[in-house]
């Protein structure tokens, strides 16, 4: 019992700690954004995590075998979905507004448990329900202050949703096919950067010949793709050996609240009461999502 209980709590440890690399995303992403187009951030982002596990994980592929899980044909699938996820939230945020961009791409904590039910059989207990219902008002009074309805931001809000949904379908597979060694995140970090290079020649106009970003440009990708992405990959999935899909969701819901401090932080766009009263819904979310995985 003892055993199971700390491999549960240090499962909610990595995956907290990925939330909150994660939560900074936004932050970097807007000032990558001023360099470059959405399509080129997201793929040179993975490439600098990808570029470092060529580097540091292939001497030693005998020993974490990253060349057997490239042959696997689900890690492609999984980093399809994922890619797709990471594409839709890049190019909706940059056609949207923050407010909307914090609601959409975060609602992934109200879809993987509908995923989990069917896919994985879990139960959601009437605890879990209500801590869903509290973080989907969390986000809702986070975002509702400033919602606006014209045609990019309609097509940003959907490309968001496509997101929530990628992100939420990644979770439940990786979990129902036990995909969490740090092999495999690597693995799918790889796939990710092989989907994303075509879409960032075609459509972001890509050129190894011509990489003026801009050092402010480098700082960003290299954040976004070293803890962002390398790092914060690799703990998620490891933590999600040891934690319901349901429970993973809802400690998503970290990312928005970091979100929101580094924005008044950084950019001087502090809370006003209506997105105050969403981040108390969301921590009262977490804490009750959480609480009652330790018990059962």
């Amino acid at each position: 019992m003892a055993p199971k209980l700390a491999s549960h709590t240090s499962g909610l440890l990595l995956i907290i700690i990925a939330d909150l690399f994660w939560g900074t995303v936004f932050v970097a992403s807007q000032i990558g954004l001023q360099y470059t187009n959405p399509y080129n951030l997201v793929f040179l982002r993975f490439v600098m995590a990808s570029a470092l596990i060529v580097a540091l994980a292939l001497p030693f592929d005998k020993r974490l075998g990253l060349m057997k899980e490239l042959r696997n044909k689900w890690i492609w699938f999984f980093g399809g979905i994922y890619a797709l996820g990471f594409l839709f939230q890049y190019v909706g945020q940059d056609l949207t507004t923050v407010s909307e961009a914090t609601l959409l791409a975060n609602l992934s904590p109200m879809i993987i448990p509908i995923f989990a039910i069917f896919l994985l059989k879990e139960r959601i207990t009437n605890t879990q329900k209500a801590a869903m219902v509290l973080a989907l008002l969390g986000l809702l009074l986070i975002a509702s202050p400033r919602l606006n309805l014209g045609l990019s931001q309609t097509i940003g809000n959907l490309l968001l949703f496509g997101a929530s949904i990628s992100y939420a379908l990644f979770t439940v597979l990786n979990k129902k096919f036990n995909i969490v060694s740090i092999a495999s995140s690597f693995s799918i970090i790889i796939a990710v950067t092989v989907f994303l290079a075509p879409i960032a020649i075609i459509f972001g106009g890509l050129s190894p010949l011509d990489l003026t970003i801009g050092l402010m440009g480098w700082a960003s990708i290299l954040y976004l793709g070293v803890p962002c992405t390398l790092v914060a990959i690799s703990l998620y999935l490891k933590g999600l050996g040891n934690v319901s899909a349901s429970e993973a969701a809802i400690l998503f819901l970290f990312q928005v609240l970091i979100g929101l401090i580094l924005s008044a932080v950084l950019l001087g766009d502090f809370l006003n009461l209506s997105q105050t009263l969403g981040a108390i819904a969301i921590l009262a979310a977490m804490t009750f999502g959480v609480r009652i995985k330790n018990k059962a």
